[in-house]
């Protein structure tokens, strides 16, 4: 290839190097939908599969293999919890537009043999669709998901929306995200009739995502709802990165005991969207914030 040809080729995916505990997730793997039944375990999973594919060279018909244990949450039920995770991703249909204005339906996971539960060292091998592994070839934007970090949640929710800002972060001058309530509600997969209200959903879901996310993920999150007249019309995801102090304490958590948790980082919420330092210099002259915070 030339030297103007790489200029001008989108780095894709597949060209990366893959990290052993970094995944680069493909946005067409972030952005999934009809995710709202997946329990924690099985939206971890989807990650867990893709990088150990990708650390394996993904092509169209191969087969991966992974260990069982790869796959177990910190739970005596683990093994289950693996089978129920494979048979729901088997069933996840992934709804992809084409370039050409098709829409491409396939299954996020294809045929698998596992291993016996009592078997040492047991594995799962497994394969994508040939249609899926088209598309994942091509993608050229991705998240970068730190492995430790996604184990370490214990909400389903805040494994959608880390992965998401994961995704955001790698866009230039952007900070915030608007979302109608139902299209929030779909990308963080909450569940068809569950937390209508948003007091509700405040509670059981943006408040512990917040929490969860500002204590582990190398950056910040806040979630504002933005009302028309008196009724909470849309909801604004803002993010920016933490201090080198801040990523140190998120890493230092994210290897403490889950027990005690809660606790230890109860005080760390964030409710308003405040940039960093660096970030109010970048977009200090950027009328669209500015006329954003207006709407607030």
């Amino acid at each position: 290839m030339s030297e103007a040809a790489k200029h001008t080729t989108p780095l894709r995916v597949l060209d990366l190097t893959p990290r052993r505990d970094q995944a680069s997730k493909p946005a067409e793997l972030i952005q999934i939908t009809g995710h709202q039944a997946l329990t924690l375990n099985a939206r971890r999973s989807i990650t867990i599969l893709w990088h150990n594919a990708h650390m394996q060279g993904v092509e169209e018909g191969r087969d991966y293999t992974i260990e069982i244990d790869d796959l177990k949450p910190d739970d005596h039920k683990g093994y289950e919890m693996v089978e129920e995770a494979i048979i729901a991703l088997m069933q996840t249909i992934l709804t992809v537009k084409l370039a050409d204005g098709r829409t491409r339906r396939v299954q996020f996971l294809g045929g698998n043999d596992l291993d016996d539960p009592d078997r040492p060292a047991g594995v799962l091998n497994y394969s994508f669709d040939k249609r899926l592994v088209e598309i994942l070839k091509d993608s050229a934007i991705w998240g970068k998901i730190a492995l430790p970090v996604l184990m370490a949640f214990t909400s389903k929710y805040a494994v959608s929306l880390y992965e998401n800002v994961a995704q955001w972060t790698g866009l230039n001058r952007k900070i915030y995200q608007d979302f109608t309530l139902e299209d929030f509600r779909s990308m963080m997969g909450v569940e068809d009739g569950k937390y209508p209200a948003f007091g509700a959903l405040n509670k059981h879901v943006i408040k512990p995502v917040i929490m969860e996310i500002n204590a582990l993920a190398p950056f910040n999150v806040s979630i504002l709802p933005v009302k028309t007249g008196k009724k909470v019309t849309r909801i604004r995801v803002g993010w920016w990165s933490k201090t080198k102090d801040e990523i140190n304490e998120a890493w230092k958590e994210v290897h403490r005991p889950k027990i005690g948790r809660k606790a230890r980082i109860s005080n760390q919420a964030v409710t308003v969207f405040e940039p960093s330092p660096s970030e109010n210099r970048i977009v200090r002259n950027d009328q669209a914030l500015k006329d954003a915070r207006k709407d607030i």
